[in-house]
């Protein structure tokens, strides 16, 4: 597929170079999902010799191939022919060049033929492979002559090429001696230069070339027009004016740069903060007059103390550029540089002009690209450009013992100044023509003395290849500490940069003189450490103030992480709707409502930029969301609202445990552990606020509301959380005692309820007893009694109309009558509790005491309605079976007791034990019951009867029922018939008496009786143990569950409430009912200063167990040096006793011994 011509003029006579893409396979090759792997490539034809545009070739190659700019060039050169390699160097290839490349996003650049060091890399990837599961995504990219291919393999590839649908055509692969003119088959992508030269190397300057220019394959503006680069940035040696200064010369201004004077010493200057890759000028005139320039050069420089150099054609002569300026006001005129230059600084100079000098323009680049070239074995080609590398600033990594070119120039740089010259040619000697020794030992002295380019290995150190490169690489840019910061980074070495890079800066070091090297390129750092879960890192770039959170997480910027982390492989996600989509999963975790998230409180426009509030809360939640787990510790830490925050981080990890499957077991236990720690923290921290500060405080940390975290308070996420450890905190539990169950003072009344008691009290005073209407019917306590008392009440009068005759009367009357309008008042109440929004009526259906609600009060209302259509007997049954739950529902009463809530919870326990069990049984039984049926009554034709018989037998006689007569066959023969016909026509038959009835039952009664039984006893005796161990936590959390229901609840009970009903219907009618929330009333002030004291505490606390963990730390060290030092001295004296009894023995002669 032809990607167009692509024309140069350097001095040369215009021609055209053509791209060609295709792609293709390998015949035989298969990937584990049993398709084919495809190959891309490009065909570069340049036939006329002529220089070939690589930057065209590398923009065409983006488009096409749509490659992302990889953070590291890794360019492996050497032998181009088959050559043994020892085992040590393999390793290099498989663990260190691959590993380096997967784990950096590095391109790996080689000659792409399937012989030498290439066919070692293709091998290294595909083992690699093959061993991680990893390198997918790692781009191998050979570049080759086309003309030294096989025939066959060009015929191939001449197809694909002309198919417009570019099949992927298989080309059978290489075997033996044919491997030469062949593709190595684990490379991703082929550049195949086509110079009608039958020669290897004649790619090597097109392969030099390429790594260059591919440094600027995403160049962009640098920041002129956009004002990214600031107008201190921007300086000029003079102005015409005021208005008309040097900031005004950004590209498509209203104005632009004029200077006062016109003449070749005037210049405009931009400080790029940062080292860039400047590969572009364009500029414009004034777009007020008819001034602009014509001509112009280009100055640029690393450091302000360095002299300008001018950007030149890139030729041995080097010459300078003058590029072509503008022809009228406002169109754009680009000049692309020969080779992408590397500047902090860039100067432009006005050479001519039309009346005035007067400009705008824009730069435009990329962030630098490091490259690095290792060299294995080789010839002399291969020295050539090692050196050349060298030369031109690309470190080289030699590794050593591989053989022939690389052990040469490992020789001559460890033994510089002690080897003569003779000693050096002698080795050349061995690889190299007569005739080219002088040059390649003038071009290894050349590169021996630029001892920070060059790097020698030894596959048999300890040191792996990829910490080689990275040093390499650092040695090569020791003045670009940006870069130096991003290499250490890719590589995730924190060591080097805490221990190295700052260090060397100074403790003292002035962040803002760093400004230009440092802040700007960690910002894009920053941004992949939190990506990355590189928590190291970002923990040192805030910890050392090279980052300001609060400057850096924008609305935009956490759009970002979302999409490039939690979401990245859900294509319908994406900046627009991402954080709708996190509020939603924040919601499905905690059940928290959220209006949308971020909360407009928490933004803050500045400018161009929504900057958020409490950056560390949004990182919090991200880490928690993406179970970056030490990250989401540091940002808790580090944030405020600690107790919050904690307590939903456990409900989120509670969440995600529960959503696991099977599958995932450790993954689930991870979760489990995390929420553990969560849960303690809430609890440690709550524990050192009521310590430290005054007794007044708790309670509001407690019961302040929290709009950051859905308008909940700390105990209401406790309780969503189910952390009954929290709720059963000393501090949770006098608030509890002083201010809610009892008086509810300080809590946030609402207008609505204070009216709707003024309304309602008289009525209820004047029909319920003085005693009970003497009850503060306020608090949680009064209205319990309340409601208690009218239970206990409706209970009798249920009883006496279901054990009385009333049931029995055509239409109900008298006490009948109250019973169902007194029955009907539940039911509207039960309503209530329900709520309108399924957020409510989730909540509702969690709680499972509902559940028992939902059961009675549905019978009663079938039973009721049974009862109106003249269904009394079967309105009598639904009627029982609803006073059972009516009567059941009686032990949630018994919670506010500590003797009997705990007891109550662990019939709870028990019934989920005695449903488990009754499956087992279930099985036992049915077993048993089809067994012995089959075997007493083989002719029975009444099928139902069957089916009954076989749960019903088996069931009564785990109680003792045994049905012996049926067992045994004795069964009296009046009550029976052992005919056949007469069974057949309906008579009951009579038990077959064949003994094996009881061989039956006594296998049943061991298993049921005595194994079944024994094991429901231990299971109850478990959970009876495992709740008792806890039994006040576990009473504590019953007790605020309670508290909060009724505080919740209208002050009357039923039937008196359908006053409250009524009253409340007509306010929410009405618009203006606020229900009254367990939220202390804190004016601004008093709430920012709880807020600063939790967060006091929380430091407080967090500073305590780091000096708690250091101190264990140290003693564990202690211990083990004097372990170490007695192991030492116990070593010494077992030596020294042992000469000593050496020392006897051997004084002491066989003639002078003593018996």
């Amino acid at each position: 597929m032809d990607a167009g011509p692509s024309q140069t003029g350097s001095g040369h006579a215009v021609q055209t170079q053509i791209f060609k893409f295709g792609k293709f396979t390998y015949g035989g090759e298969k990937r584990s999902n049993d398709e084919h792997k495809t190959h891309k490539f490009v065909k570069v034809i340049n036939k006329d010799g002529d220089k070939l545009d690589v930057k065209k070739l590398v923009q065409a190659i983006k488009t096409k191939w749509d490659l992302k700019r990889p953070n590291l060039v890794i360019s492996v050169t050497g032998g181009a022919w088959d050559f043994p390699m020892n085992r040590h160097v393999r390793e290099v290839f498989r663990k260190g060049i691959v590993e380096a490349a997967d784990s950096t996003n590095a391109v790996i650049i080689t000659g792409g033929t399937n012989v030498g060091v290439m066919k070692y890399t293709g091998t290294a990837v595909k083992d690699y492979k093959m061993a991680t599961g990893k390198g997918k995504k790692i781009v191998t990219l050979g570049i080759a002559t086309w003309d030294k291919l096989r025939d066959d393999i060009k015929k191939g590839l001449n197809g694909a090429i002309s198919s417009n649908t570019q099949p992927e055509l298989t080309i059978q692969p290489p075997k033996g001696e044919e491997e030469n003119g062949t593709l190595e088959p684990n490379h991703s992508h082929f550049i195949l230069v086509e110079h009608g030269k039958m020669e290897w190397g004649a790619d090597v300057p097109v392969r030099a070339e390429f790594e260059k220019q591919i440094k600027a394959m995403h160049e962009q503006p640098l920041g002129l027009e956009d004002k990214k680069i600031q107008d201190s940035q921007i300086s000029c040696s003079s102005t015409e004016h005021a208005t008309c200064n040097h900031s005004k010369a950004r590209l498509n201004n209203d104005s632009a740069w004029t200077p006062d004077s016109s003449d070749k010493n005037q210049w405009i200057e931009v400080d790029l903060g940062v080292t860039k890759l400047v590969s572009e000028v364009v500029t414009q005139g004034n777009p007020n007059e008819d001034k602009w320039v014509t001509k112009y050069t280009v100055q640029y420089k690393v450091e302000k103390r360095d002299e300008w150099k001018f950007v030149t054609d890139d030729t041995e002569q080097n010459k300078i550029l003058k590029f072509p300026g503008n022809s009228n006001r406002n169109s754009k005129q680009r000049n692309i540089f020969p080779v992408p230059i590397r500047a902090s600084f860039v100067r432009l100079v006005p050479t001519e002009w039309r009346t005035n000098i007067s400009m705008r323009f824009e730069l435009r680049g990329s962030d630098d690209l490091p490259v690095v070239c290792i060299l294995v074995e080789g010839g002399p080609n291969s020295i050539q450009q090692s050196c050349e590398a060298v030369e031109k600033g690309t470190p080289v990594v030699v590794v050593a013992n591989s053989g022939r070119a690389s052990d040469v120039l490992a020789y001559a740089f460890q033994e510089a100044g002690e080897k003569s010259d003779d000693d050096i040619e002698n080795r050349l000697k061995t690889i190299i023509k007569e005739d080219e020794i002088a040059e390649s030992k003038k071009l290894i002295k050349k590169a021996v003395h630029h001892s920070n380019m060059l790097n020698i290995y030894d596959a048999k150190s300890n040191i792996e290849i990829d910490h080689m490169i990275l040093q390499a690489l650092m040695k090569a840019n020791i003045t670009n500490i940006g870069l130096q910061v991003t290499l250490a980074q890719t590589w995730n070495r924190i060591d080097i940069v805490k221990d190295e890079i700052f260090r060397s800066l100074g403790e003292t070091t002035d962040w803002e003189r760093y400004n230009r090297e440092i802040k700007e390129t960690i910002s894009g750092n920053f941004h992949q450490a939190l990506i990355k879960n590189q928590e190291g890192f970002v923990k040192l770039y805030l910890d050392n103030g090279v980052v300001i959170l609060e400057n850096f997480i924008t609305l935009d910027e956490l759009k970002k992480l979302y999409v490039e982390t939690k979401f990245k492989e859900d294509e319908r996600v994406n900046e627009q709707n991402v954080l709708e989509k996190v509020r939603r999963e924040i919601e499905d975790l905690t059940t928290l409502h959220f209006e949308r998230y971020p909360l407009s409180s928490n933004v803050k426009d500045v400018g161009l930029h929504n900057y958020l509030q409490d950056p560390y809360r949004h990182l919090f939640i991200f880490a928690i969301l993406n179970d970056f787990e030490e990250m989401a510790e540091y940002f808790w830490e580090e944030g405020q609202e600690h107790i919050a925050s904690a307590l939903v981080a456990s409900k989120i990890y509670r969440s995600q445990a529960h959503m696991m499957t099977a599958t995932y077991k450790e993954k689930r236990e991870r979760f489990k552990k995390i929420e553990k720690k969560y849960d303690d923290l809430a609890y440690e921290v709550l524990d050192a606020c009521e310590s430290q500060s005054e007794k007044s405080d708790s309670p509001n940390i407690v019961l302040r509301n929290l709009p950051n975290w859905g308008r909940k308070t700390c105990l209401d996420l406790a309780e969503i959380s189910g952390n009954r450890n929290f709720i059963a905190h000393s501090a949770v539990q006098t608030l509890l005692d002083e201010e809610i169950w009892s008086t509810r003072d300080g809590l946030n009344d609402t207008k609505a309820e204070k009216k709707e008691e003024c309304c309602c009290i008289p009525y209820g005073r004047f029909i319920i007893f003085y005693i009970w209407s003497c009850l503060d019917v306020r608090t949680p306590k009064g209205r319990f009694c309340h409601n208690a008392a009218f239970y206990i009440m409706f209970l009798a009068l249920f009883t006496y109309v279901m054990i009385s005759d009333q049931l029995s009367n055509r239409w109900p009357a008298g006490w009948e009558c109250f019973l169902i309008v007194w029955g009907i008042t539940f039911v509207t109440e039960e309503i209530r509790q329900m709520g309108i929004t399924i957020k409510e009526m989730k909540e509702y259906i969690l709680n499972q005491w509902n559940w028992i609600d939902i059961y009675m009060l549905t019978s009663f209302v079938l039973g009721v309605i049974l009862r109106l259509v003249n269904h009394r007997h079967e309105a009598r049954i639904i009627l029982a079976f609803s006073i059972f739950g009516f009567y059941f529902r009686l032990f949630h009463k018994l919670t506010f007791s500590k003797y009997t809530g705990p007891k109550v919870l662990m019939i709870g326990q028990m019934l989920i034990d005695l449903a488990v069990f009754m499956v087992i049984l279930l099985i036992v039984l049915t077993g048993y019951g089809v067994a012995v049926q089959s075997v007493l009554y083989p002719h029975v034709t009444d099928h139902w009867n069957v089916f009954k018989e076989i749960l019903y037998r088996p069931y009564f006689q785990i109680y003792g029922e045994l049905f012996l007569e049926d067992i045994q066959g004795t069964a009296d023969d009046c009550a029976c018939s052992k005919n056949e016909t007469a069974i057949s026509l309906g008579a009951t038959p009579c038990p077959q008496n064949t003994g094996w009835g009881i061989v039956f039952l006594a296998l049943y009664m061991v298993f049921s009786n005595v194994l079944l039984l024994n094991l429901l006893i231990a299971m109850f005796s478990h959970t009876f143990d495992k709740v008792e161990e806890e039994n006040d936590v576990h009473w504590k959390f019953l007790r605020y569950s309670l508290t909060k229901e009724y505080f919740n609840r209208p002050f009357l009970a039923p039937p008196l409430i359908i006053l409250v009903h009524i009253y409340r219907l007509t306010r929410f009618c009405l618009g203006n009912w606020t229900p009254a929330v367990m939220v202390r009333k804190l004016s601004e002030e008093d709430d920012a200063r709880t807020i600063k004291m939790e967060q006091r505490c929380g430091y407080e606390h967090i500073l305590s167990k780091r000096r708690k963990q250091r101190q264990d730390a140290s003693l564990r060290s202690r211990l083990e040096e004097l372990d170490c030092s007695l192991r030492s001295r116990f070593h010494e004296l077992d030596k020294n006793l042992k000469k000593l009894k050496t020392h006897i023995s051997s004084n002491i002669s066989p003639g002078n011994g003593t018996s």
